[in-house]
């Protein structure tokens, strides 16, 4: 599959607009649901939940400031990062009515913190694999650096297969799978290093200040999760002991794309829970 091919290998690539310098795209109707990517990313990180997603609601996937076609985000902190993503998504839904929200990863700690500026807008909150929980120490994932300039395009595959195998995906890809695609795409377009705020000891903070039902998702095999899901997933229940909590066995990090049918069986029944 080429870069250019892959928005539509699974459907339309969504009604786009620009909202104060994001990129923002919508599919289906019914109940709003705003998703957050991850670092690295783009909307393209939700491609295969998208479609299904989209029978049941009105999925708005937003590209973060200095990711995909969206506006650069420069030298913002953390905190001016935030607002912006919380502005936009303050007047993404008709009629002020609450929105669902998602995040992944950095969208993750981005999401929670749009819903403890704008808790009243957010009806629902998931976070997939979230960062926000301080500095990884006693832990490291060994990469390959990519190669620069005119490379051997089936070198460049090989070594990001090899790269999504060690930490977002629970297995490195067969070298033409089109995740590949994707994530060198999206590795073409960002354009803003995640890493400070994936980083900051934040999260559980945001988390303690919602009275929305939270749900958290993790893949099992989530390396990220240092120095263990069952560490992260406690300190959020010390603050919300009412969150639900799905731990996929089989997923890695990018746990919407590896275990895509589940996680869109369980973000429907959390997001829509009377239907």
């Amino acid at each position: 599959m080429s870069v250019e091919a892959y928005p539509t290998a699974w459907g339309e690539a969504g009604r786009t607009e620009m909202r104060q310098g994001l990129a923002v795209r919508s599919w289906g109707n019914g109940a709003s649901l705003v998703l957050l990517h991850g670092g690295m990313g783009s909307w393209s990180h939700w491609c295969r939940n998208i479609a299904a997603l989209a029978e049941r609601f009105s999925v708005i996937a937003v590209d973060l400031p200095g990711y995909g076609d969206s506006t650069d985000a420069g030298a913002l902190d953390e905190n001016a990062y935030i607002d912006w993503v919380a502005e936009v998504f303050d007047g993404l839904v008709e009629n002020s009515a609450p929105a669902g929200l998602a995040g992944f990863s950095f969208g993750a700690v981005i999401a929670a913190g749009v819903a403890a500026r704008k808790s009243a807008q957010v009806s629902r909150l998931t976070l997939l694999g979230p960062g926000g929980f301080g500095y990884r120490t006693g832990s490291s994932i060994t990469l390959k650096k990519l190669p620069k300039g005119d490379a051997d395009p089936r070198v460049v595959r090989e070594i990001t297969a090899f790269n999504l195998g060690q930490w977002m995906l629970s297995s490195v890809p067969d070298v033409e799978d089109p995740v590949i695609d994707i994530h060198l795409r999206n590795l073409a377009r960002s354009r803003f290093d995640n890493r400070e705020i994936s980083a900051s000891d934040r999260l559980v903070a945001d988390l303690a200040t919602l009275t929305c039902p939270l749900q958290l998702i993790w893949g099992g095999r989530d390396v990220l999760t240092f120095p263990s899901t069952r560490v992260r997933l406690d300190r959020c229940l010390a603050v919300r002991p009412d969150l639900e909590a799905e731990i996929l066995p089989d997923g890695g990090h990018w746990v919407a794309y590896e275990c895509a049918d589940a996680v869109n069986s369980v973000l429907t029944r959390f997001h829509a829970p009377d239907q």
